[in-house]
């Protein structure tokens, strides 16, 4: 979206070098050496899905350790079953933190240090041989075996192959995203995720959202950072990543943001970072103007290099939902044009497909209104998104565009921005926070595969409004949403002021009910509406026999009622009892 976003003070000075969290390897096992090279493994047995870390020394030093053409470390792994990944290495230092007031420090710790990451996929003995090549020789080499056990992590997430419409695990475990952006921290630095990732646990959040960019994260955004990455913002990001995690939290790493094109201040009297971007002409890049950045070649080879550390660094993340190459890159289409914007997508999700291995989920993204088929038509490009501000009725807007989309592209979307207002969090305009609520709980029954992910992190932290997301966290536990046989239910004989929304299977159903006097804006400012008696729908197309129902109070995240309910020529009515604003219902077909 176009810079609604609030500065959140300037960037900590940034320090020199970085790498993982310090302590990873204090439990490193016997190293095992072949040739030159030492590979001191954090731990010589993982369990499937866990991730190793592996410090390679001696590496010889190198002009520059950032670019492969100088100096390049790679794994290959032979697993179980005969195939083999190749996972490049990086370079890092280490830092550590503390807070100096309200302000994030971070202390380079030690010299920098060579290391591979690999997320073991199989049950089994490994086989690692890495390599260090210099100028384009083989210069070391080094070998170990691990060991990877069963164990009770579920993989990384990919798209359902059933319905494609929701994302599942590598154990088929449906996963229904249920969050919000968090792109970037403020002067507290990771110790703002400290506090928010404790909330999203609490609350059964499981997806949040990042930016690398000049606030936070970004690794090349500068004048002096062509190939040579800043450390300590590699560090944060990595320490986020771990904490999200451990909370598990999924990740969408958003790469670039718009702000990098821009020349001139916007709203907020900023956001114009390409007179410093380190691939303009004017700071030695390669780029005379902004559309070469698509069209350079030079300029595509330093982002190719670039996405090979990403992925170096971070790709064994497990819970790594996907690669976004741009938030909202249209904003910036007076200065690119949209049919290069496109052919890059298409290039770059190539040469990213070829680097991951593990296959990671890719997408971009657009401001609302601006959909642009032909991106979302790419095979590079997995799911859509949709980014929604200033539309009234959330919940029938997360209907059309989840309904029109999956029609178009036939793969997963969500609406991955929302908001009310994109200048501000504008509490005024939603006092009790219906509209905040009804775009995070349409999207569980309207086909989409997440949630409506609310902007304004830091003021829904502020007034603690984590119980919108709780209750649909308690109300989906252990229930089937995500499955690959849910389709739009379709509802007939609508009785009162109500609009319905749902998904159905042959066997289970959702179903929630808005009050259309409660259906934002309207009656926004009502704090207690009246409540909804006597209304009811019938669910058409549902196998015949009896159904158990139960609904649930959205706000309290708890059952009201449950009962019984036959279907009877498809069809099943459907009676809520007396509820305020909008109610929730679970329906499992009897054996």
């Amino acid at each position: 979206m176009i810079m609604r976003k609030r500065l959140l003070g300037k960037a900590v000075g940034f320090l020199v070098g970085f790498c993982l969290i310090a302590g990873t390897l204090a439990g490193s096992v016997r190293a095992q050496t072949s040739s030159e090279l030492t590979l001191r493994l954090s731990s010589e047995t993982l369990e499937v899905y866990e991730r190793g870390e592996i410090i390679v020394e001696p590496v010889p030093a190198a002009e520059n350790p950032f670019d492969p053409d100088c100096i390049a470390l790679d794994l290959e792994v032979t697993t179980p079953s005969g195939r083999t990944l190749r996972i490049p290495g990086f370079y890092c230092r280490p830092f550590s933190r503390k807070l100096e007031g309200s302000r994030e420090v971070l202390e380079s710790q030690e010299e920098g240090s060579w290391r591979l990451r690999w997320l073991a996929t199989e049950v089994g003995r490994h086989a690692l041989t890495a390599t260090v090549t210099r100028d384009g020789k083989v210069v070391s080499r080094g070998q170990a075996t691990v060991n990877v056990t069963a164990g009770k992590r579920q993989g990384l997430a990919r798209v359902e192959p059933q319905g494609k419409r929701y994302f599942r695990l590598d154990d088929g475990t449906p996963l229904f995203l249920n969050g919000l952006c968090v792109c970037w921290h403020g002067r507290r630095g990771t110790y703002d995720y400290d506090d928010w990732l404790g909330a999203y646990r609490k609350a059964g959040i499981n997806y949040m959202r990042l930016w690398m960019w000049p606030q936070a994260f970004g690794i090349e955004w500068d004048r002096d950072d062509r190939l040579h990455y800043r450390m300590d913002s590699a560090w944060r990001l990595d320490y986020v990543l771990a904490e999200a995690e451990r909370s598990g939290v999924f990740v969408m790493l958003c790469f670039d943001y718009h702000g990098i094109f821009e020349v001139k201040p916007d709203y907020w009297n900023s956001n114009n970072f390409w007179p410093r971007h380190p691939y303009n002409a004017a700071n030695g890049g390669p780029c005379a103007t902004q559309n070469e950045f698509f069209t350079n070649e030079q300029a595509r080879r330093l982002y190719e290099k670039r996405l090979r550390y990403m992925v170096a660094r971070w790709s064994a993340f497990p819970n790594v939902l996907a690669w976004e190459f741009f938030n909202e890159i249209d904003n910036e289409y007076a200065y690119v044009k949209h049919e290069d914007v496109v052919a890059w997508h298409k290039e770059m999700g190539r040469r990213l497909r070829a680097l991951d291995p593990y296959d990671h989920l890719i997408s971009s993204s657009f401001t609302g209104g601006s959909e642009r088929p032909d991106l979302y038509d790419l095979p590079e490009m997995d799911f859509a998104q949709y980014h929604s501000y200033n539309e009234q009725h959330p919940a029938r807007m997360t209907a059309e565009k989840t309904a029109r989309f999956f029609a178009k592209y036939h793969k997963p979307f969500f609406v991955s921005e929302y908001g009310t207002d994109w200048r501000g969090w504008k509490p005024d305009t939603d006092p009790h926070f219906r509209a905040l609520h009804q775009a995070i709980w349409s999207g569980a029954f309207t086909g989409a595969a997440g949630t409506g992910m609310t902007w304004w992190w830091e003021s829904i932290h502020t007034a603690d409004l984590y119980s919108h997301w709780s209750a649909l966290s308690a109300f989906l536990k252990d229930t089937g949403m995500g499955r690959g046989d849910l389709q739009p239910a379709r509802f007939e004989g609508v009785e009162g002021e109500v609009t319905p929304f749902g998904v159905a299977a042959h066997d289970e159903a959702f179903v929630w009910l808005l009050d259309k006097a409660c259906d934002w804006p309207n009656g926004a400012k009502e704090a207690d509406p009246p409540a909804v008696t006597g209304a009811a729908v019938t669910l058409a197309g549902v196998d015949d026999g009896v159904w158990s129902i139960r609904w649930w109070d959205t706000l309290a995240g708890k059952p009201l009622a449950e009962g019984d309910a036959s279907a009877i020529g498809g069809k099943l009515r459907l009676e809520p009892p007396a509820f305020r604003a909008d109610v929730a219902g679970h329906l499992i077909k009897h054996d």
